[in-house]
């Protein structure tokens, strides 16, 4: 296996070299060593502000390509690698050392508001996210219907010169770390419904949209949570209290959210992918070390058939869910998104980065399933990022029915042939 899983991916793309040293250089000077759960933990957002000033937290802001000008100083200059390919490959590297690291580089869900949003929340979010290391959250999934996006309940009601937000969101990271969110909710006019007494069950047929919601606005109450995994980065839910917002933070049009969502998610599913597959291979790099230590019966444990099987199998799972990623990504730099294939990208690589940090466990033995190495947090990490973004079954239920749809049109044009040739004969 190469030795910083990227190789294949700098074959191709040897542009990248020079940006994939200097984030190898960056970790290496922060974030040395794999994290394990014993160890102090890490100022991720002290991390996130030092990478803004090393010019790394832009690295997917292609909004305004072929205008460096607009970017904070040593935000993008000329010839700098910048795409969703480059992020990828942070994302993979930042996972090495740990599935927390996934906020360091990134504008993460700030793409969103940079790509949708007015020219003023683009320059203020610029300011904040890639000159300053700003984090910004997402606001999705609801306690009532999970990612159910038609089921969502939170309320957008345009009051003409204003809106107010209602509501309450889940599963949310960054709850406390984050200095706005992306909130997917239910746009609707005032003069049509009064918010306290709509009928949310009744909103399965209203478009979903998507708003800009500062978590220092009025009426944004946060609860906190404690995690299994994840817990670099701080969990729980969300609460609008009719929170006044500016007209001019709607992202995109009225209706425009399932589109904004999955447009977006297609490649941060992707890069969380990434994060759990860089996971995986540093821990099939650290297992094959120990296992060629480790001595059963005056023999190394990687002279048993078994355990190479096994171990190949894992490496051999990883470099392929690792080379599709990077694949969908490609398209996505070309402008081809394919929702259903990144779905299930997602859901493949997690599992294949679980079973393979799992395998690597058992293979450092009782050491294994202890704090004292990284397997335990990288296992309890890669569990959350399998339900994060759209829980595994889903996303592979995704694909499934887009290939169904696709014989259901092949076979409703090879209906409509025969049905022409019989009218001809």
């Amino acid at each position: 296996m190469p030795a910083t899983g990227i190789s294949p991916l700098l074959d191709r793309h040897p542009e990248l070299s020079g940006l994939a040293v200097k984030l190898t250089d960056f970790l290496d000077t922060h974030l040395p060593e794999p994290v394990r759960e014993g160890d102090p933990r890490p100022d991720w957002l002290a991390l996130r502000a030092r990478a803004a000033a090393a010019g790394l937290t832009g690295i997917d802001d292609t909004f305004s390509a072929g205008s460096p000008a607009e970017f904070p100083a040593g935000q993008g200059g000329p010839g700098e690698p910048r795409g969703r390919v480059a992020q990828g490959m942070a994302m993979f590297l930042a996972g090495q050392r740990d599935c927390d690291a996934r906020e360091i580089f990134s504008t993460g869900h700030a793409a969103m508001p940079l790509r949708y949003g007015s020219p003023e929340l683009v320059r203020r979010t610029r300011e904040k996210v890639v000159g300053a290391g700003g984090l910004a959250g997402i606001a999705a999934s609801e306690p009532h219907s999970g990612s159910d996006l038609r089921g969502f309940r939170t309320v957008l009601v345009d009051h003409g010169d204003h809106f107010t937000l209602s509501g309450s969101k889940g599963l949310i990271s960054r709850v406390e770390e984050a200095y706005g969110f992306v909130v997917f909710c239910k746009l609707v006019d005032r003069a049509d419904v009064d918010c306290a007494d709509v009928d949310r069950t009744d909103l399965r047929d209203v478009p979903l949209s998507a708003v800009w919601v500062p978590a220092d606005a009025a009426g944004v109450l946060t609860e906190t949570t404690d995690p299994l995994g994840m817990r670099g980065w701080s969990f729980g839910h969300l609460h609008f209290v009719d929170t006044r917002l500016e007209k001019d933070f709607l992202l995109g049009e009225p209706g425009d959210g399932r589109r904004i969502f999955d447009t977006h998610f297609s490649a941060w599913r992707l890069m969380m992918s990434l994060v759990c597959l860089g996971a995986a291979a540093a821990a099939i790099q650290e297992s094959a070390a120990r296992t060629r230590a480790r001595t059963v019966a005056r023999m190394p444990l990687a002279a048993i058939p078994s355990v190479a099987a096994r171990l190949g199998t894992a490496a051999a799972e990883v470099e392929a869910a690792t080379a599709w990623c990077f694949a969908l990504l490609e398209r996505i730099d070309r402008g081809e998104t394919d929702v259903a294939a990144c779905s299930a990208a997602k859901a493949l690589a997690t599992d294949t980065a679980y079973r393979a940090v799992d395998l690597a466990l058992q293979l450092h033995g009782s050491e294994g399933y202890t704090k004292h190495t990284p397997m335990e947090k990288r296992l309890r990490d890669i569990r959350g990022l399998r339900i994060a973004d759209g829980p595994n079954d889903t996303l592979y239920s995704v694909l499934a029915h887009a290939l169904l749809a696709e014989d259901r049109r092949a076979g409703d044009a090879q209906a409509g042939d025969a049905r022409l040739l019989a009218a001809h004969r």
